[in-house]
């Protein structure tokens, strides 16, 4: 009985160790900030969108070329700044800059 009581502590100790790992894990992983951008035309705001689109998508191919692709999810990135700006003619142009991470 006292060898089953020492093996049950012990799994226990194991299991919470584990635990705090998986905790650990939790925390995301992030890099320097990398930048994307993109121009593109239309009217009435058209412009803008698919620049921001393509801003983003930009950003995507950066990131995985420089960390791998499971740094390149937006939607895990942090610190997110946008820069979207209407040319002279029809032109739209925007820049974004955010920290790619990893969970």
């Amino acid at each position: 009985m006292h060898m089953t009581r020492k093996l049950a502590v012990v799994f226990l100790a194991t299991a919470a160790a584990g635990l705090g790992s998986v905790e650990a894990s939790a925390l995301p992983r992030c890099r320097a900030p990398v930048e994307g951008y993109a121009t593109a035309t239309g009217i009435l705001g058209a412009g803008s969108a698919k620049a921001r689109v393509e801003a983003r998508q930009n950003w995507k191919a950066t990131v995985a070329r420089l960390y791998g692709p499971r740094y390149a999810s937006f939607s895990n990135a942090q610190d997110t700044q946008w820069d979207c700006k209407k040319g002279a003619i029809l032109l739209a142009k925007c820049v974004i800059v955010a920290r790619p991470c990893r969970y």
